[in-house]
């Protein structure tokens, strides 16, 4: 009896009572331990499953893996939509199988090569002037001859001049490291010591992506160039076989003719369209709808400018080529010394804007 007044003397109370315990004072049947001691019940088996009353573990993090990154190898990440790369990829490849056709038939003109007959019509003015056909019956003239996988002559290499200038480029952007660490979270008004780092960084990393991929650039052109001669020197996909032609002909040098008018090309469109976009988003006042509007301005006024270097750019790629695209009557007899004197060349002769339009395609120069 002492026993049991001594232990129900000891029972805790409500502020060191376990939590499993009710709150009232509600008798719970005593059990004897091994070792002789009378434990109530409710405590032996709270000792017995600590676990339910607080956890002995540190909490599970919750840091996991999204669901649809694991695979073997790389196989199931390629896959995965939420891969950005393989985005990209498929975007690029949708974009060039879309525009390659009008892209073809514009380096043909861009060549000097016109195939059909122009005809008399009036200007916005009403004057009489000559005009070659516009570019879809260009389209269907070479669609005709070649059939479908015709207007996709160079497709490949031409896609693999784009996937890898693109690659270089993010490569190279992720290695150079953020334009500006301090400023790069806070929300600021554009200044132009911000739009001219911003352009660097662009000129850099596009630099070497041209420096890269411009040897598929020069096969692509040469392979569209094989339409006018009818020849099947290069290949739309074997690079290979392109490499040894190019070297054979032309040495290490071939495989780089036309890359400082394409350089100037990029560059000057990067620089003229960064500029003004900055102008128009400082100067004009406009909500944030207006951004693309004025990305899409700034493209246009940059690739007017700097057309003619991509009619340069154009005709010293197949420049002493050996295809009939880089003899006369097309060529001059001899081809061009440099990029230099193909300028000289096409701006003395009014030929700088060659392929610049599409439909209301205008003749200059002697016909």
């Amino acid at each position: 009896m002492t026993d049991a007044q001594s232990i129900s003397s000891a029972k805790p109370s409500h502020q060191d009572a376990d939590p499993l315990e009710n709150n009232d004072h509600t008798a719970h049947p005593i059990q004897t331990t091994s070792t002789g001691m009378h434990v109530p019940q409710n405590q032996q088996l709270s000792s017995t499953v600590p676990s339910l009353q607080r956890p002995t573990h540190a909490p599970i993090p919750t840091t996991t893996k999204p669901l649809g990154r694991s695979g073997v190898g790389g196989f199931q990440s390629a896959l995965n939509s939420q891969n950005p790369t393989f985005t990209v990829l498929k975007a690029t490849a949708f974009q060039q199988a879309v525009g390659h056709p009008m892209a073809y038939v514009r380096a043909l003109m861009q060549m000097g090569y016109e195939p059909l007959p122009y005809y008399k019509g009036k200007n916005l003015f009403g004057k009489e002037a000559t005009y070659y056909p516009n570019v879809f019956r260009y389209l269907r003239f070479v669609y005709n001859i070649d059939g479908f996988t015709g207007i996709y002559r160079g497709f490949g290499c031409s896609l693999m001049a784009k996937v890898v200038c693109w690659y270089t480029t993010t490569k190279v952007d992720e290695l150079l490291g953020p334009v500006n660490k301090e400023a790069q979270n806070e929300q600021v008004n554009l200044t132009w010591n911000k739009c001219l780092q911003k352009t660097l960084r662009e000129v850099q990393c596009q630099s070497f992506g041209i420096l890269i991929s411009h040897p598929l650039q020069v096969m692509a052109v040469r392979c569209m160039a094989q339409f006018i001669g009818r020849e099947e020197t290069y290949s739309s996909i074997n690079i290979f076989q392109n490499a040894v032609e190019i070297f054979q002909r032309q040495g290490i040098g071939g495989f780089f003719v036309g890359l400082i008018p394409r350089w100037l090309l990029e560059v000057s469109t990067i620089v003229i369209s960064n500029f003004l976009i900055h102008l128009l988003k400082t100067q004009i006042p406009a909500q944030q709808e207006m951004a693309p509007l004025f990305e899409y301005l700034a493209a246009f006024v940059a690739q007017s400018i700097t057309y003619p270097l991509s009619v340069v750019t154009t005709v010293s790629t197949v420049n002493r080529s050996g295809l009939i695209a880089s003899l006369p009557p097309i060529a001059p007899v001899g081809g061009f010394a440099n990029w230099q004197d193909t300028y000289k060349y096409l701006q003395r002769h009014d030929q700088l804007k060659r392929g610049s339009s599409l439909i209301n395609r205008m003749v200059t120069g002697p016909v």
